[in-house]
C-alpha cells in the first residue's frame, strides 16, 4: 500500500485508533461519501470503540449527501448530535424525530454555497476515503461528492487509504472545480461522456494530520427485487416514453436521472430489454442494474457522483470495454448543477411519499412531520429537467393510505416542476393544463379506485369555495386526522 501514499506523507501514517483521537466531543466533523458510496470506514469504527469505552463523544456530522452506513453506525452509538444535509438510516431518523438529534435538511444544489459561506460553522476535522494521495492531490474511491469543498473548509484532514476499493477506479474521476461567485464561469460540459477536469482533488498537504491504511470493502447490499406495483409503474412509464420519444427523436431518450429502489430497478430491467438504445445517465448515484446497461451495450455513457459498490458491481465494471470513456465519476456540485441539468435536457425520474391532486410532492416527511430520509437532489432535478416525471404507487400500507392526497402534508417539489405523474393505474400528462384540469387528470388517471370517489368529492367541495387553486385545508388535513384515529385515510361507510 506504500505506493498509494506519497513520500511527503509517509511519516503521518497512523492507526485508526490514534488518528481518531483528534476528534473530540462537540466538534464539527465532515466525512466523505455521496449516494451511499466513498465513505470512510476505519475512523467511524474507531469512534464507536471510544464511545463504548465510556468516553463522552458527540459530533456535528456533515457529509456531501446520503451515507446510510455511517448514519446507522454512529447513530446506534448516539455519537451524532447534529446532522447535515441528509438523514439516511432508520436509527438516526428516529433520533431526529424524537428531538435528540438536530437535523438540517438541505438540497444538494445549495450545499456548495452554504459550505463556502461557513453556514454550518467551522469544520474541525474531515475524514475522507481515498484510493491514493500523491504529491498532486487526493484520488477518491467510489464517489467524489463534495469532498473538494469539505477539504477546503476543514481545519485538519484524516485520509483513509482503502486498498479494498477496486484499482480500476483509478482514472475514472473527473474533478472540475468552479471558481466562486462572481468569478464563476460557464461549465464546459455538453455530454455525459465529456471529461473537463482532473482525476484528482488538489489538497493542502499541511492540513493532513494522519493517513490511515485500511482494507475494508464497500459492500452495499442493494434491493434488487421489484413489486407488482413498481413493475406496472415502469410499464406505464415506457408507454409514455414510446409515445413521447419515438415520434420526436427517433427513439433516442435524453440523459436519464434515476435513483435507487423498487421502481428504479423495474425501470432498469425494462430498459435492458426495450427498443431504446444509446442510453445515457446523469444522476447522483448509479446502481448495479444501471451499470449492467453499460455492460450490455444498451447504455453508452454514465455521468455520476457515486457508484453503489459491491462485489457484483465491481465485476461488471471490470468487464465494460473502455470503461473510463463511458463511466465518469464527477463532483456532486457538477452533477446537481442547474446549468448542466438544463443543458443536457435531463429526463428526471423521481419518486415521493405522497403527491396532491395538483402535483405538489412530499418526498421526505411522513404525515408532514416525521422525516424519513431527506430531500437530496430530486427537487433541483425536477425544476431544471427537460422533462420531470413523478413515479409513485397510488396507495401504501395495504390501502390504508392514499399516496394521492388533497393537499400534501409537507412540500418538497412544486407542482410547477412536475410534467408527468405515473402510478400503477396510469399516467397523467399535466403539461399545459390549468389547476382544475391538472387535478381532474391526476384523479382520473392515477388515483386508486378505492380513493378515486373520495378525492373527487373533496375536489368538488373545494371548487364551491372558488379560487384558481381550490383547496379546503380543514377537509384536506382531516385525511391525516382520520388516519391517526382510525388507521386509514378511507372514509368508512
Amino acid at each position: 500500500m506504500n505506493d498509494r501514499i506519497c513520500a511527503s506523507l509517509k511519516n503521518r501514517v497512523s492507526s485508526a485508533a490514534k488518528a481518531s483521537e483528534i476528534i473530540m466531543d462537540g466538534m464539527t466533523v465532515a466525512m466523505s461519501g455521496y449516494a451511499m458510496a466513498g465513505y470512510p470506514k476505519a475512523i467511524p469504527e474507531a469512534l464507536v470503540k471510544r464511545k463504548n469505552k465510556g468516553l463522552k463523544l458527540s459530533i456535528n456530522l456533515i457529509t456531501g449527501a446520503n451515507v446510510p452506513w455511517i448514519d446507522k453506525l454512529l447513530g446506534s452509538s448516539e455519537i451524532i448530535s447534529a446532522r447535515v444535509p441528509m438523514c439516511a438510516s432508520k436509527v438516526l431518523s428516529s433520533q431526529v424525530n424524537s428531538g435528540k438529534v438536530s437535523y438540517v435538511e438541505q438540497q444538494m444544489c445549495k450545499m456548495p454555497r452554504l459550505l463556502r459561506s461557513r453556514s454550518f460553522g467551522n469544520i474541525d476535522v474531515l475524514v475522507v476515503e481515498a484510493l491514493a494521495v500523491t504529491e498532486e492531490g487526493l484520488i477518491p474511491t467510489t464517489s467524489v461528492g463534495l469532498t473538494h469543498m469539505l477539504m477546503e473548509a476543514a481545519n485538519e484532514i484524516i485520509i483513509e487509504i482503502n486498498s479494498a476499493q477496486p484499482e480500476i477506479l483509478f482514472g475514472m474521476h473527473d474533478v472540475y472545480i468552479q471558481k466562486p461567485p462572481p468569478a464563476t464561469e460557464p461549465i464546459p460540459l455538453t455530454s455525459c461522456r465529456d471529461r473537463i477536469g482532473s482525476t484528482f482533488i488538489p489538497v493542502n498537504m499541511s492540513k493532513i494530520k494522519y493517513v490511515v491504511e485500511t482494507d475494508k470493502p464497500e459492500n452495499i447490499v442493494e434491493l434488487t427485487t421489484t413489486t407488482i406495483e413498481s413493475k406496472r409503474i415502469a410499464e406505464y412509464l415506457f408507454s409514455f416514453l414510446r409515445n413521447e420519444y419515438h415520434t420526436r427523436s427517433g427513439g433516442l431518450i435524453p440523459p436519464i436521472q434515476l435513483g435507487f429502489g423498487n421502481i428504479a430497478n423495474a425501470i432498469a430491467d425494462l430498459l435492458q430489454i426495450s427498443e431504446f438504445k444509446d442510453l445515457q445517465f446523469h444522476c447522483g448515484g448509479v446502481s448495479e442494474k444501471v451499470l449492467a446497461l453499460l455492460l450490455s451495450g444498451k447504455a453508452s455513457g454514465i455521468s455520476t457522483s457515486g457508484i453503489s459498490m459491491n462485489e457484483n458491481a465491481g465485476k461488471i465494471i471490470e468487464q465494460i470495454p473502455d470503461v473510463r470513456k463511458k463511466l465518469i465519476l464527477r463532483n456532486g456540485d457538477i452533477i446537481n448543477n442547474s446549468e448542466i441539468i438544463g443543458r443536457l435536457g435531463v429526463l428526471a425520474l423521481n419518486t415521493g411519499i405522497e403527491i396532491d391532486i395538483y402535483g405538489n410532492v412530499n418526498s421526505s416527511h411522513i404525515a408532514g412531520t416525521r422525516v424519513v430520509y431527506g430531500i437530496g437532489g430530486g427537487a433541483n432535478f425536477a425544476q431544471n429537467a427537460g422533462l420531470s416525471v413523478m413515479l409513485i404507487p397510488s396507495m401504501s400500507k395495504r390501502g390504508a393510505i392514499s399516496n394521492i392526497v388533497p393537499m400534501v402534508s409537507h412540500h418538497d417539489i412544486c407542482e410547477h416542476d412536475i410534467d408527468i405523474v405515473i402510478t400503477e393505474n396510469g399516467y397523467a400528462d399535466i403539461r399545459g393544463l390549468d389547476d382544475i384540469q391538472r387535478a381532474e387528470a391526476i384523479i382520473s388517471n392515477c388515483a386508486a379506485e378505492e380513493y378515486k370517489q373520495q378525492l373527487s368529492d373533496y375536489f368538488e367541495a373545494s371548487k364551491k369555495l372558488g379560487g384558481h387553486h381550490p383547496q379546503n385545508p380543514q377537509l384536506a388535513f382531516a385525511w391525516y386526522t382520520r388516519l391517526k384515529e382510525t388507521g386509514t385515510m378511507h372514509e368508512k361507510q
